[in-house]
């Protein structure tokens, strides 16, 4: 995932919401939030950051803790070091060695199931 442009709002290490969050744009969480994010861009939970709630947004970063569900548009990428519990749904999804992970993976897939050719592949939820 690229990094967040400078158009990215940050929630600092040394702040903490309690409520939910929501916007245009892209978010940057250095710190704590209990509550649910619900944003249009990018959003990075960063190494220290620590989120306890639900996250929507075009794509999530994640190298800090999540504890609760997301919904991506784009790639979810789960980094060296953070700790994610809950859904994760994106259309893509990328878990890091070191990372310490308890989810279920809501997506759509292709299951090859040695069909011939001329079988479509079956498709799963």
């Amino acid at each position: 995932m690229p990094r967040l442009s400078s158009d990215v709002s940050v929630l600092g290490p040394a702040t903490r919401v309690t409520g939910r969050v929501f916007g245009d744009g892209a978010l940057r969480v250095e710190g704590k939030v209990r509550g649910d994010i619900q944003i249009t861009g990018d959003a990075e939970i960063a190494a220290g950051g620590n989120v306890e709630g639900n996250v929507t947004a075009a794509s999530l970063d994640i190298s800090g803790t999540l504890l609760g569900d997301v919904v991506s548009t784009g790639p979810v990428a789960i980094r060296e070091g953070a700790v994610v519990r809950g859904d994760l749904r994106g259309s893509e999804i990328a878990i890091e060695p070191g990372s310490r992970v308890s989810v279920r993976l809501v997506n759509d897939f292709d299951l090859d199931l040695g069909r011939s050719d001329a079988d479509p592949p079956a498709r799963r939820r």
